[in-house]
């Protein structure tokens, strides 16, 4: 119940439709095939980013159009011929304010010039004819800046398919298995170093799922709008987390690290001959912005019991749809667990003393200096037993997510009409048990009845078993 009611706020939050503006197509009301979507990976041999923005694929010459009145604040070109652009800003003054950037435009084709009143659905220009994989396209997305004039360095700040007025896209994402036998991958937190598939996991750990997505065109694989998780057993639940969701700004060359792997068996790509993405869906602090700091995130899987988990992932569409899948992973956590036992009768022999951990088995006997060590116990809560003839066992739950280091303390057993030595009788080895050296061993030392020892006794043989009485 807990996750469904998750689902319906992320999808609440991140699927309803502002609808505020047109497509910068005709017609404008609808939706159009993409690219490449707002926070996909890219690498065209450069150093990674996340791609800022959609793009709208259209045949080249096809006519651009204003989706908002605004006024010009960049017409410029960032790499030559085919990557001219137009901003158009919300406000004419020089204050920071949104806009729209109309990117890959013919240059010949731009018909405004900066510091023009530009009207909503005004022909702006051209696409470009691309000259690789007929990738034309219009890159469009929202941006912000200050100025009269804008250079190329303005923030972006908005994925438009949470404004356009038509986003229709009934094919949902969906998941692919990183390796044959594995839907997701493990590795220790922020590292190269992978667990082996279909082995235990343990200590911090990402989880990397490989989600893709199309909208509306055949060819191209994108990267899902949002992705989420959860991770559960029988007895426990972790979750569910957002990892990301692509709307609102973008930190688009600082964070690509944070979101993709890119490493073997995970190295993730996007160019025109290759897409796949492996994300990180750990990285996160459980808000939607993706973050330098947001590498924190991981699983911590010596904070939960050693047992079998099912990580549940989840990827979503700006459309709605939902994908979801799931395996399982055993958790593996061992951690010493050492100390020492007294008595809180100050009994001086600290020797003897059975420690026990029923959860594995395994047990050890306390030195001469109380000391005990019970090497590799699962992470878990579970009870530590002590015992020693002459005093009451002791058993107390622990909580063992990391090296416990002990101090227990045992209470002497009281003993009934003289059975001192604790035999469940009364007989003569209570009197020679009386009678020992304190400091001997082969004695478990009962130091409430030291001062018995040390006085005279009288032997009462009124009754069939053997009674000691102190001479007051």
């Amino acid at each position: 119940m807990k996750a469904l009611l998750f689902l319906i706020i992320i999808l609440f939050c991140t699927t309803t439709s502002y609808a505020t503006i047109p497509w910068p197509f005709e017609p404008a009301d609808s939706a159009q095939p993409l690219g490449n979507s707002y926070g996909e990976y890219q690498g065209y041999g450069g150093t990674p980013y996340l791609h800022p923005g959609i793009d709208i694929m259209r045949p080249a010459g096809s006519r651009v159009y204003a989706v908002k009145a605004g006024w010009v604040k960049a017409v410029l070109t960032t790499a030559a011929d085919l990557h001219w652009r137009v901003a158009i800003g919300d406000s004419p003054s020089a204050d920071s304010c949104d806009g729209w950037l109309y990117a890959h435009l013919e240059q010949s084709t731009i018909a405004v010039i900066l510091g023009d009143r530009i009207d909503s659905g005004q022909y702006l220009g051209n696409i470009v004819a691309w000259p690789v994989a007929n990738f034309h396209h219009c890159h469009f997305v929202k941006i912000r800046n200050a100025g009269l004039s804008w250079a190329a360095n303005w923030l972006f700040v908005g994925n438009p398919l949470d404004e356009l007025v038509n986003i229709d896209d009934f094919d949902p994402p969906y998941f692919v298995n990183i390796a044959v036998d594995a839907l997701f991958r493990f590795c220790f937190d922020n590292s190269t170093a992978f667990f082996p598939v279909g082995g235990a996991v343990s200590g911090n750990v990402d989880i990397i799922a490989k989600a893709h997505d199309r909208i509306g065109h055949p060819t191209w694989v994108l990267a899902p709008y949002a992705m989420s998780y959860e991770i559960y057993s029988d007895s426990l639940q972790v979750g569910p987390y957002t990892s990301f969701a692509f709307g609102g700004q973008l930190l688009w060359d600082q964070v690509q690290n944070v979101i993709y792997k890119n490493v073997a068996p995970c190295k993730s790509a996007g160019n025109y001959d290759q897409r796949q993405f492996f994300e990180i869906i750990t990285n996160h602090d459980n808000d939607s912005l993706v973050e330098p700091g947001d590498t924190t995130g991981k699983w911590v899987t010596g904070q939960i019991p050693n047992d079998t988990y099912t990580v549940k992932v989840w990827a979503r569409d700006r459309y709605g749809n939902i994908a979801w899948d799931s395996m399982d992973v055993v958790t593996a956590n061992y951690y010493n667990i050492t100390g020492t036992v007294v008595t809180s009768d100050g009994c001086p022999i600290k020797s003897g003393f059975v420690v026990t951990a029923p959860y594995s088995g395994d047990s050890d006997t306390t030195a001469a200096d109380g000391a005990f060590a019970l090497p590799s116990q699962p992470a878990g809560r579970y009870s530590i037993c002590a015992s020693r003839g002459g005093y009451e066992t002791k058993s107390s739950v622990y909580e063992v997510f990391g090296a416990r280091n002990l101090a227990i303390v045992l209470d002497p057993a009281p003993y009934v009409n003289g059975d001192v030595d604790h035999s469940g009788s009364v007989d003569v080895s209570d009197v020679v048990y009386l009678m020992m050296p304190i400091t001997t061993d082969t004695r478990t030392c009962l130091c409430q009845t030291v001062m018995i020892w040390r006085q005279p006794l009288i032997l009462s043989m009124e009754t069939p078993a053997l009674q000691f009485q102190q001479r007051r």
